[in-house]
């Protein structure tokens, strides 16, 4: 019973975590989360402090060609904002096609 519990709550507690969107509050004191477009974003936060532009690849399903599920790679564009916040801490927001997908955390300015 006490084991059962155990496992219990730690499930609970695993699905939980991972139903909250990645929040940033901007160093004007807005808050924007992961699912934000890009222009949103910018009329809530201030300018970063640098941006970094670059493409990925991403591999496509497409359509089924005699029974195989086809593939196809297509390049999207990824944008990263920094923030410094206390002058030490970085913050990176990562923009995919536009939208706010994840908010990095850690790294110092020295």
């Amino acid at each position: 019973m006490k084991w059962t519990f155990v496992v219990l709550t730690a499930v609970i507690f695993l699905s939980v975590g991972q139903a909250f969107a990645d929040n940033f509050r901007c160093p004007n004191g807005n808050i924007v989360s992961t699912g934000d477009s890009i222009s949103t974003v910018a009329v809530k936060c201030d300018p970063p402090a640098g941006t970094f532009k670059r493409e990925e690849p991403m591999e496509i399903g497409v359509g089924k060609v005699e029974s195989k599920k086809g593939t196809r790679i297509i390049y999207i564009e990824v944008q990263e904002w920094v923030y410094t916040q206390g002058s030490t801490l970085l913050h990176t927001l990562i923009f995919r096609n536009g939208v706010l997908s994840e908010v990095r955390t850690g790294g110092f300015i020295q």
